[in-house]
């Protein structure tokens, strides 16, 4: 391939890189932890982490949101009891909020109580919004299609670029004095292997965020404005109408066993019921599938007499809720068990990771290398980066502590919070001491995440993994591993501010004199000329080929 191509293709690879990277690195962190909902969702209400958790407790919280409030008898759904998360119901107020109710532990002998919660968005539910709409009400669910399209573009590009030496560099990890190679295997290396599940990410984004957009294309263009109207049928399992019958509606453990008979092999986990009561009364379970890609799955059913009316699930489902099934499984990888769940978290992490040394690597390959003052847009490039990346840490942890001592506040006024002031501390600070005070900050939230669980609720992470509780466990454990990984990031950033290129944009600022600080102790003369010829290896490696400064 030419030259000339290689570069073209470069310039799309960075400059969709650069334009999608900030959304896509919250959308990309907040994906990562979306994968565990539920256990999130547990741990973040400590007056129902041990509540009941038994099918016939779930029937009793039920009957409870019913007899107490009406609106309910028309559309409501239960969450069912699993190792994750405890069962809770939802329905919709009459004023238009959406309601949750979970039953509180009780004494022995005593009858339990109702734990009613607001409309406030949970960590949990704001977590799984930053990742499919940066919580954008309304456009932020486009917005994150069209970067997702983006990043197939930098996906795309990037192995067209980097392809003629991937064979060689594939495992290439050198660390050392030259921070810019290190960051270019490490981002060429994350790219390659985790290259087809990102590719799936981003294509099954694109169609799930734009889905709606396309519908009403084909609607006008294809099906003649009958579409629309077809939809609900098209993506649920309920009919457009049920023939009523009278009868006595039946209870939980009898729905579960006729939509079981239908579907062997799914495993529910919610039902939701609509119009109870009434003769044309539905209940309609959804579950997950066993051994197939298209997880989700939904069996429908007439409250009164328990006969199927509606049904999708592997065997029994058209084609347009097979493709949607497997659309949602493949992004959110719930088709193999927990061990798939744990791969999506780290290739989550991995494609933040990828997204913010795509921009150390943009910055490293523009910067003056003989200049003591870095052009300007190269600074508010890396204070943009500080800011917006490590700020984006920085509050999803404190929303984490926010969600156990600040329980009356959103986590979303939390985390919009806390990234305003960590981009104004940037935008105001050089960047090295913006990014290694926000590196610390989100270090020590982090080692009071588990502090304070233990402070304000009775577990602990002792408790915890004494009792076998890998759900409260795990957050803990999460939490002092982010904390440790979080502070050698700051050792290393400061470490570099100090003793590496004066001339770098994450330099050290200097003092009123106009001299730069140095450590006494840092490398010779000698060896900052070497590190500066090896420092200025172009950061693509596919055009005209450079001698490799490690064999040099």
């Amino acid at each position: 391939m030419r030259a000339q191509t290689l570069r073209q293709y470069l310039s799309v690879h960075t400059w969709a890189g650069i334009v999608a990277g900030f959304a896509l690195f919250i959308a990309m962190l907040g994906g990562a932890l979306t994968v565990f909902h539920h256990e999130i969702e547990r741990w973040e209400q400590p007056a129902t982490r041990h509540a009941p958790m038994t099918l016939a407790q779930t029937e009793q919280l039920a009957e409870m949101v019913r007899a107490k409030y009406p609106a309910a008898r028309e559309q409501m759904g239960v969450v069912l009891p699993s190792h994750s998360s405890t069962p809770f119901a939802y329905w919709q107020a009459t004023n238009g909020d959406w309601m949750q109710a979970r039953l509180g532990p009780s004494a022995a002998g005593a009858e339990p109580s109702l734990v009613i919660g607001n409309a406030r968005p949970g960590l949990s539910s704001t977590l799984n919004a930053l990742h499919y709409s940066l919580s954008i009400p309304t456009y932020g669910l486009y917005l994150m299609g069209v970067v997702s399209l983006f990043y197939g573009m930098a996906l795309i590009s990037g192995v067209i670029v980097h392809l003629p030496r991937v064979t060689r560099d594939i495992f290439a990890l050198r660390p050392g004095r030259n921070l810019k190679r290190f960051w270019q295997d490490a981002h060429n290396a994350i790219g390659v292997l985790s290259l087809p599940f990102h590719i799936v990410f981003a294509l099954t984004g694109a169609l799930l965020c734009l889905s709606l957009p396309l519908m009403m294309a084909f609607n006008v263009v294809t099906f003649e404005g009958k579409l629309m109207s077809e939809i609900p049928q098209a993506t649920g399992a309920v009919p457009a109408k049920v023939a009523p019958v009278d009868g006595k509606p039946l209870d939980l453990q009898a729905i579960l066993a006729r939509a079981e008979h239908a579907a062997p092999n799914m495993e529910a986990t919610a039902v939701a019921w609509t119009g109870y009561g009434k003769p044309d009364a539905v209940a309609e379970v959804y579950g997950e599938a066993n051994n197939s890609l298209g997880v989700f799955a939904a069996v429908a059913l007439r409250l009164n007499d328990g006969e199927i009316v509606g049904q999708h699930s592997p065997g029994a489902r058209d084609t347009n809720h097979a493709v949607m099934s497997m659309v949602y499984g493949a992004h959110f990888g719930n088709f193999a068990g927990d061990a798939m769940r744990w791969v999506y978290f780290v290739l989550g992490l991995m494609g933040a990771v990828l997204v913010y040394s795509g921009n150390l690597l943009w910055l490293e390959s523009r910067r003056k290398r003989n200049a003591a003052l870095q052009p300007s847009n190269l600074r508010w490039m890396a204070k943009a980066t500080a800011g917006v990346f490590l700020g984006t840490c920085l509050g999803i942890a404190v929303a984490f502590v926010g969600a156990l001592v600040a329980p009356g506040m959103t986590a979303l006024s939390i985390f919009v919070a806390t990234l305003a002031v960590s981009v104004m501390f940037a935008a105001l600070t050089a960047p090295a001491v913006a990014a290694t005070g926000l590196l610390v900050a989100t270090a020590l939230v982090c080692v009071a995440i588990p502090v304070v669980d233990a402070a304000v609720t009775p577990d602990n992470l002792v408790r915890s993994l004494a009792s076998g509780d890998g759900v409260l466990a795990g957050v803990d454990l999460i939490a002092v591993v982010c904390a440790v990984i979080f502070a050698l990031f700051a050792r290393a950033t400061w470490q570099r501010a100090r003793r590496g290129d004066p001339n770098s944009v994450w330099a050290r600022p200097a003092p009123a004199n106009g001299q730069t600080l140095r450590d006494t102790d840092t490398a010779s003369t000698t060896e900052r000329a070497t590190d500066a010829r090896a420092d200025n290896t172009p950061m693509t490696t596919t055009l005209p080929e450079q001698p490799d400064p490690a064999r040099t």
